[in-house]
């Protein structure tokens, strides 16, 4: 019998990537039965402003509330784990703008990693694996040249 591929994955977030992604997010709301149709996707708490990328929703913003706690506590972690499912881990790629520095964090580019890490984690190893093989090739096909030439020189 198969076994079925984890339906969570945990990220371990810095104080910096926690305050990041508690200021990059928003709660979503349920919309008013009287509201236009054009105005109920994505719709957040507040107004969604450049700190506030995305709406998500509210138990994905208690659990980044608890990072934020664990993170920045006197007496805290350094890394807080952030368990998430898949459909999460594609809003949490939304809000990661890989060029944002934070506390002076490359908060952007090390979530991009640990996300795509989470996401393609299987593939990553197997790709990292091929191309391993693929240079191995390369490296002996190259000897074998070489030593052919030097037999007709």
């Amino acid at each position: 019998m198969e076994s079925e591929a984890p339906r969570t994955k945990i990220l371990f977030l810095t104080r910096a990537e926690a305050l990041y992604l508690d200021d990059a997010l928003t709660m979503i709301t349920l919309p008013d039965k009287d509201m236009p149709n054009v105005a109920i996707p994505m719709m957040g708490m507040r107004n969604v402003a450049p700190s506030a990328m995305l709406a998500v929703p509210p138990d994905l913003i208690d659990r980044i509330g608890m990072a934020v706690l664990l993170t920045t506590a006197a007496n805290g972690v350094s890394e807080a784990a952030l368990e998430v499912d898949i459909q999460e881990l594609y809003f949490l790629r939304e809000a990661a703008v890989s060029t944002v520095k934070f506390l002076d964090e490359p908060v952007g580019y090390s979530l991009k990693r640990k996300i795509y890490m989470a996401l393609l984690e299987d593939d990553y190893k197997d790709s990292l694996r091929f191309a391993k093989l693929m240079k191995d090739m390369e490296t002996d096909s190259g000897i074998t040249r070489n030593k052919v030439k030097e037999n007709f020189s």
